[in-house]
């Protein structure tokens, strides 16, 4: 499931991302990345704290609490990480995060995805541990994800 939500993500951020001139090209991976990374994360929080059917609605509704705090925190990350600008921040998780997640929906609704397989992929084993592993977070290599790896992350 992550590798079809990261292809969604290169198809959608080949206008969001890669043909912005707000984000410098030496970026594009990395941005890409950091939305895969939000929506993820998004997905495995609501799974985790048993709102599972919140997820449909989610996928439905771009207005969706959900929706805009991943937005929300997508663009603050790419503003810290890569220095953009918060308007084009904004314009690039308002144009990403509600396509990608179109998509996914689709996925839904053509029998690509269901719950159980989401909810599956991000409880437990190969959980947000795995994936966060996957985009380079794990920065001590002892194949979790937790305050040691903040530390090296951010020189402490």
């Amino acid at each position: 499931m992550l590798e079809e939500i990261m292809q969604m993500i290169k198809q959608h951020g080949q206008d969001a991302v890669v043909n912005n001139a707000d984000v410098p090209n030496e970026h594009n991976e990395a941005v890409m990345n950091e939305a895969g990374s939000s929506v993820m994360s998004m997905l495995q929080n609501m799974v985790q704290n048993g709102q599972t059917s919140e997820v449909n609605n989610m996928l439905q509704d771009p207005n969706h609490p959900a929706v805009q705090q991943m937005q929300s925190n997508f663009a603050d990350s790419i503003m810290q990480k890569f220095g953009l600008s918060s308007g084009a921040a904004s314009n690039v998780a308002s144009s990403l995060i509600p396509n990608v997640l179109q998509s996914v929906l689709g996925k839904f609704q053509g029998g690509g995805f269901n719950l159980s397989q989401i909810t599956q992929s991000l409880s437990g084993a190969g959980g947000l541990g795995s994936i966060a592993a996957k985009f380079g977070l794990d920065k001590d290599g002892d194949g979790d994800v937790d305050l040691d790896d903040a530390k090296k992350m951010f020189g402490f």
